[in-house]
């Protein structure tokens, strides 16, 4: 059954990728756009209040030239000795003395960054909102297939929480980036990764987003180093990631999940429902150890996607567009900046 679930996924994109060379990217544009869409605004949900007065901090490269402005390149790197490759969105708006937020943004297993650039249309908000996006690509799973070693049943044999610490050094050394801005997200596998970079990497990135994330146990256990910032959204028809779970792969019920990440951000209140509009149950768990707030989009019948997206996959199920998960999560992070020492 485990590599059915995970041939599907594969056929699914196969899927996917027709219908981009198809449509031509809707538009014309390399990334999409999240339009069509409920972006759901501040009076939603406490966590969607104005962004606290943090002020910058610079990284190394600011200064430098722009070699580039409202394109995505494509580069590599070293990292455990192997060449990682990666695609970066540099803002229209890219001024070189002037540090921006930094989206880290993972795929999903079996994909890359090209269709996670394509697939959730965050280089269309960066243009208009200026942030960078960074799309890093995963290496080759034991089945063959693109992936993060996130544990689960397919790990790669690299060590991507190093290689993401790696890849924000040589960013930060280049680029003119806030290092009080730097946020991650992914769906599915790249979901898992980025719920483990939170726990290993939370004094480096500010708050964290996973879709339909794949939250196999980590060895050892979570230990953030601060209380964080969490915001999860997920379908309750994802049959890849069951929200009810699945025991015997190790994926845990997605509420559990939830209250672990509340117990350690030492949360006191909660989960309250502050948003109920059609297929979206919004909870907050809060109360918590600043600046810690858990967060948790719950859709309807929704599948293993990324709501909001143009891009159908309907192998993988329901594609909701009553929120758009790419501009919730932007504003999650735009409220949440790591704190000044």
């Amino acid at each position: 059954m485990r590599q059915a679930r995970w041939s599907g996924d594969r056929v699914a994109w196969v899927v996917f990728l027709l219908v981009v060379l198809l449509s031509g990217c809707r538009g014309g544009t390399a990334s999409g756009s999240p339009g069509g869409s409920t972006s759901l605004q501040s009076g939603d949900s406490g966590q969607m209040s104005p962004t606290p007065a943090v002020t910058s901090q610079k990284s190394q490269g600011c200064g430098q030239p722009a070699v580039a402005r409202g394109t995505t390149l494509v580069e590599t790197l070293l990292s455990g000795g192997v060449t990682r490759s990666y695609r970066l969105h540099i803002p229209s708006g890219y001024q070189p003395d002037l540090p921006l937020p930094l989206v880290l943004n993972f795929h999903g297993h079996g994909s890359n960054g090209k269709q996670q650039e394509t697939y959730t249309g965050f280089s269309a908000l960066a243009d208009r909102e200026d942030f960078f996006v960074v799309y890093p690509d995963g290496v080759l799973a034991p089945d063959g297939e693109t992936g993060w070693n996130a544990y689960g049943p397919h790990p790669t044999h690299v060590d991507d929480v190093r290689f993401t610490s790696d890849l924000l050094q040589t960013l930060e050394t280049h680029w003119c980036i806030d290092l009080r801005r730097i946020f991650a997200t992914g769906l599915s596998n790249g979901g898992g990764l980025t719920a483990l970079l939170a726990c290993r990497l939370s004094t480096q990135i500010a708050a964290f987003a996973p879709v339909s994330g794949a939250f196999y146990p980590i060895p050892g256990g979570c230990h953030p180093q601060r209380s964080v910032p969490i915001l999860e959204i997920h379908g309750t028809g994802d049959f890849i990631v069951p929200y009810e779970g699945k025991a015997s792969v190790g994926l845990p019920p997605i509420p559990q999940w939830l209250e672990d990440w509340a117990k350690r951000d030492g949360c006191q209140k909660g989960p309250d429902v502050f948003l109920a509009r059609g297929d979206i149950t919004g909870e907050e768990w809060s109360r918590c150890t600043a600046p810690g707030l858990v967060v948790h989009y719950r859709v309807a019948g929704g599948g293993h996607t990324w709501p909001g997206s143009l891009i159908p996959v309907p192998y993988l199920g329901k594609t909701t567009h009553t929120l758009s998960a790419t501009a919730v999560i932007w504003q999650f992070f735009a409220a949440h900046p790591l704190a000044g020492a």
